[in-house]
């Protein structure tokens, strides 16, 4: 089974677990988180919350490469078409996203793991995007953290392929909280069940206004938000027992 996964009260786990393979992800994972974070809706009795995690000694080195890359151009844009699907399925997923980041985790999957709404991760963690040291233009990367980091931080992850610590992934701007190892694990299930605590449709109205504004102008996002909230407010007002 290379995804385990888990659901206790509203809070769905979803751990990587190839440890074999270095929990790199392949097309058969990808699919079912995929299906896991597109189908989640804590409106209709899903999963409040969904946990990214990982079994094993590492988070996972990125994606699982064919063992021979087709020429086809069309093969490799289907190929990275899935995994992109899969990092917007995590960003516009309805239940709110933790991902917990132990051990390196690295290009494809460091790109997946930091899409979620709340990122922790572990002071032993190394985390990086190593692609132009081997070869590998990395514009999938690219295309999100292009406009997520400044320009400077940017060049230096990607040219270098720095390795960066928990403490400086937060730093980075790529985490949320940096905690000891073997603090992890009780950490992120502290914080999910605060977030299964409390309102389920005040989230989805936030995950909603997040989702709309993504391409939205700067100035126009007030007038969204505002609509929304009123709209709300006018829904609880009128459906109050």
């Amino acid at each position: 089974m290379t995804l385990i996964r888990s659901m206790k009260g509203d809070i769905l786990t979803l751990s990587l677990n190839r440890p074999e393979a270095d929990n790199r992800l392949s097309p058969e994972m990808v699919h079912s988180l995929l299906d896991e974070y597109r189908s989640a809706d804590p409106l209709k009795g899903g999963p409040a919350v969904i946990i990214l995690k990982a079994e094993g000694s590492l988070f996972s080195l990125g994606r699982q490469r064919p063992a021979q890359q087709s020429a086809d151009p069309a093969d490799i844009v289907a190929e990275f078409s899935l995994i992109q699907s899969l990092n917007e399925a995590v960003q516009n997923c309805r239940a709110v996203t933790i991902t917990a980041i132990h051990g390196q985790c690295e290009g494809a999957a460091l790109s997946l793991a930091s899409r979620a709404d709340i990122v922790l991760i572990a002071e032993e963690a190394e985390v990086s995007f190593p692609e132009i040291p081997h070869g590998i233009p990395p514009t999938i990367v690219l295309s999100h953290y292009r406009y997520v980091l400044s320009r400077h931080i940017l060049g230096d992850l990607i040219f270098t392929g720095r390795v960066l610590s928990g403490a400086e992934a937060v730093q980075f701007g790529l985490a949320a909280r940096v905690v000891k190892l073997d603090e992890l694990q009780t950490e992120v299930e502290k914080v999910a069940g605060l977030v299964a605590g409390y309102d389920r449709r005040s989230i989805a109205l936030v995950k909603s206004f997040l989702a709309q504004t993504e391409d939205l102008p700067r100035h126009a996002a007030p007038a969204l938000g505002i609509s929304l909230y009123a709209n709300e407010i006018s829904h609880r007002q009128l459906t109050r027992p």
